[in-house]
Order: structure tokens, then sequence, then C-alpha cells
């Protein structure tokens, strides 16, 4: 049977009609690029790999890449401060007691006469913890009819301020020292391990010294807090006691490093009670707690201080001759002079905190204590760096170091408010060109800014970097005298950072 098929017009008419309909699809080419072959065998260079130096350069100057870093601060304004002050009462402290009460009147003067008035409390504990019925308790005052165990004195809108130790202004400053005096002279019968970190903690942790809703007490939870330590000797707050193969206490160098107390955890070591510190006031709020020194900063191995109790070695400290001559750098102590072991500890807690050291040999705590006094009405004077700088010494500056510091911001409502035809910006009158600031300053990030040198020495009303106060790390930029900034003053440091900084001191 032969089958046939017929076309069918009709079927073919929408089969087209799809056909093209569909979109075109993308076919892969092979495209043929031209080639040659290359006579011959081929060969791998076994030879390890070089590098092509130009003859001409100078390869020789390599390091690593410095990053730039910038590190901005603002000047703080602290208008309440709470000042504990810890007092060695060991038998070697009389005569530094004694020059501490004769030369309170320079550190309550700053105080009383700061440019911004301070609303202070002062309180003395002393470095013995032995005894149950003190430790962590406020020394008294009494003056008639007034008494108390801490001097309060608030600034008055008419001028001055008023204290607990005295009826009126008139006569509140003369009071307070008086008052201070009384409580400063902790007498020379307390216990001969002074743990004045330890008697820091206990006072500050009392709540017999810790004000409430109900009641106002030495220590009040809006105010700053600055712990000033006097000891003649290195804090023995750590347990176990131990005995150094190198002596920087005395008698038996009570405490050993950080790392034998059983590291920076442990309660004893010098982070222990930094942390304590910084964190007193809440996490963030380091800058509002701070613990000066009043100690033995020397611990060089000629800083003259003899040995004592039969032990053949030389002590660390520094050392007072009684008779203006100089101290034998060996022998025994024939109680000709007057001594004062290294304090290390309480230094290194001080320039973890922000603290000021001031040596307790110096005959004249004068100028010391007036110090004091200008770190505790809230204007600091040191600004710790976040990175280790490349100095670049020239000429006594730290040439690799920019140092801009700003005046305190002007508020303002409108531009009219503000001077040098700056702008309110944000209700603080801003620059935004040189040109609106005072000749020869800068307009840095909205700010009129002076560019100061840094030194890298003392330098009277300037600034100096600094990098160890003898065995402490400090990696700041103190300032000294009027070149410190103004309360809200801005502060800016930049400077390459330094790939190899050490963060150990000789």
């Amino acid at each position: 049977m032969t089958l046939q098929f017929r076309a069918m017009p009709w079927v073919l008419v929408p089969l087209l009609a799809a056909l093209t309909a569909c979109p075109d699809r993308t076919r892969t080419q092979k495209i043929i690029e031209p080639f040659a072959i290359v006579p011959g065998q081929p060969a791998v260079d076994s030879k390890a790999p070089s590098v092509d130096t130009d003859l001409r350069m100078d390869n020789g100057n390599f390091s690593v890449a410095s990053p730039r870093q910038c590190d901005l601060f603002q000047q703080l304004s602290v208008r309440k401060v709470d000042i504990l002050w810890v007092v060695d009462s060991s038998g070697s402290m009389a005569p530094k007691q004694a020059r501490l009460a004769a030369n309170f009147n320079g550190f309550i003067s700053q105080l009383v006469n700061a440019t911004i008035p301070i609303d202070f409390h002062i309180g003395v504990v002393t470095t013995d913890t032995d005894d149950p019925k003190t430790r962590g308790a406020l020394r008294t005052w009494s003056l008639a009819p007034y008494s108390g165990d801490y001097i309060a004195c608030t600034p008055q809108p008419t001028g001055g301020s008023l204290c607990n130790t005295a009826p009126s202004v008139d006569g509140g400053t003369t009071a307070a020292v008086l008052a201070f005096n009384q409580m400063a002279l902790v007498g020379t019968q307390g216990s001969a391990q002074e743990r004045g970190l330890l008697a820091a903690y206990l006072a500050l942790t009392n709540p017999a010294n810790v004000s409430t809703a109900s009641s106002e007490r030495f220590i009040r939870n809006d105010a700053a807090l600055y712990v000033v330590v006097v000891s003649d000797e290195d804090d023995s707050s750590c347990n176990p006691l131990v005995s150094q193969p190198t002596c920087t206490a005395d008698p038996g160098c009570r405490c050993a490093t950080d790392q034998t107390l059983g590291g920076p955890n442990a309660f004893g070591s010098t982070a222990y009670f930094t942390r304590f510190f910084e964190t007193y006031k809440g996490y963030g709020n380091g800058d509002l707690v701070a613990l000066a020194a009043i100690v033995a900063k020397d611990d060089g191995a000629d800083a003259g201080v003899p040995s004592q109790f039969g032990e053949p070695t030389q002590h660390v400290g520094c050392c007072k001759s009684l008779n203006g001559a100089d101290c034998p750098h060996l022998g025994p102590n024939d109680g000709g002079f007057e001594v004062a072991y290294f304090g290390g500890r309480y230094l290194k807690v001080a320039a973890e905190t922000g603290g000021v050291a001031v040596n307790i040999c110096d005959s004249d705590f004068q100028n010391a204590l007036a110090s004091l006094g200008y770190a505790a009405s809230g204007l600091r004077r040191e600004f710790r760096l976040s990175r280790g700088p490349e100095l670049r010494a020239m000429g006594g500056k730290a040439t690799g170091v920019e140092l801009y510091v700003s005046e305190a911001p002007r508020p303002c409502q409108v531009d009219t408010q503000c001077s040098m035809s700056q702008t309110c910006v944000n209700n603080v009158c801003a620059c935004m060109t040189a040109a609106q600031c005072a000749p020869g300053d800068q307009c840095r990030a909205g700010r009129c800014v002076k560019a100061l040198d840094v030194a890298l020495a003392s330098a009277p009303n300037g600034a100096q970097y600094v990098k160890c106060d003898g065995s402490a790390l400090r990696n700041i930029v103190r300032f000294d005298g009027n070149a410190v900034p103004e309360s809200l003053a801005s502060v800016e440091v930049c400077y390459d950072v330094q790939a190899n900084f050490s963060n150990s001191c000789p």
C-alpha cells in the first residue's frame, strides 16, 4: 500500500510564525589566532629567582611604611573633685609629714584660686591597714566649734570658697589648711608594712565615706577623684610577702614583680589597682580618676641610699643628709640622713592613671604641692599618646611630632555673636579659613589652633615629649606653666608611628 502525504498550508503557517518569534540564541564561535612553530626543545630555568637592580639608584634604605597617627584630646573642666590623701604613718616619716603640712597652702591655693571655681572635698587616711579600727576610715579634724572627717569647700557666687571649717568665706582657706595639718600629721606609730594602694582601696569602698541620695559624704558620684600617696617606701599591698634579690624597699623588699604576684588579674598586682581606679567612676570614665605619688623617684644604682639592718647591698631611692653633706653611697645608716626607698609600684600606677610624680626628698614641697593642686583642679598637664611616635630629633625638638592647641569653644546662637567673621555651627563659633583666626593661628576642623613645638627636655611654659619617668613608661606630651591648655580646649598631636617602638624603659 502506498501512503501519500499532502501538504497542509494551514498547519505550516502557525509553525513558521512560532519559529520567527523565538529570540536568537548566543552561539560560541571558535577564533583561530595566527601562530608560529618555534623549533627546538623546551627548557625550564632551575636557578633561584633574582631581582634586577638599577645601580644608579640607592637600594639600601628600606624600612616599614609608618602610618600617620593623630590623637585628639579635650582638656577637662572638672568643677567637683574629691581628693584622698594616703599618708605613710611609719617610723621614718616625721620630717616628711612636717614638710607636707608646712607647705600645704600651695596645694589648696591652687584649688581656691582656680580660674574655674572648684567644689572640692579633701580626706586623709594612713598606709596602716593592720588596725581594723582605722583601716578604710578617714582621719578627723576639730576647730571649735566645727569638726569632721573631711574638708568640704564650695565656691560662692560672690567670690571665694565657703568651707566647713569656718563660718564664712573670710578665713576659710586658712582654717582648711589648719584642719588638713591635723589630719596629715598622722604620727609615726603605724605599721612598718605600708600598704598605700590597699588603704586607698579600703577608703574608697567604705560605705561610710561614699555619698548616698539622702546624705552627702566624702566621695560624691558626680565628682572627679584624685588620690595622692605620700610615702618614703614602696607599696606593700601584695600577697604573699616576698624578698627581692635587689631591694627596692626596706626592710625585706616585700613586693615582687607583677608576674610573681600572679599576673595582671591577681590581687596585689599594680595592674589590679590601676584597673580599680580607672573603673571607679564607671567604664569609659577613666579620665575622672588619677593617682599621684610623692615618693622616691630615683631607681638608679648611684642614688646614694646606704644599706640598713645589716643587709650587705645598697638600696635604691633618695637620700637627704641632715647636716647638708652628701649622703654616702655605701655603708651602714648611722642615723645622720633622711632616706626614702624607690616607690616603683606607686609610680607605675600613677603613670598608668595619668597622675603626677613628685620627689619626696625635695627640701621644699611648695612648688610640688602647687603642681598637684593644679592637676587636681581639673586642668590636665599630661596627655598620653595612643602609639609610639617617630621623633626625628633636631635642635632639641621632636620635629616629627606636630602639636596643635585650640582655645575653648565659644558658644553662640547666631553668627553675629562670633568674632573674626566666624560662623555659628551647632551653637559653637567655627572658622572656615585661617583668616578668621588670630595672626599666626591655623584653622583645623573648625577651630583656631596654635602650633606648638614639642621639646625633648624640660620646657618651661612649653610642651615636652616624655617617654619614661625613670623606669615607668609614660609616652606623653607634658605641658608646663602658662602653656597648659585652658578648660575645654582641644589638644591634637599628629605623628608618624615608630615601627619598632619599645614599651619598656631602662
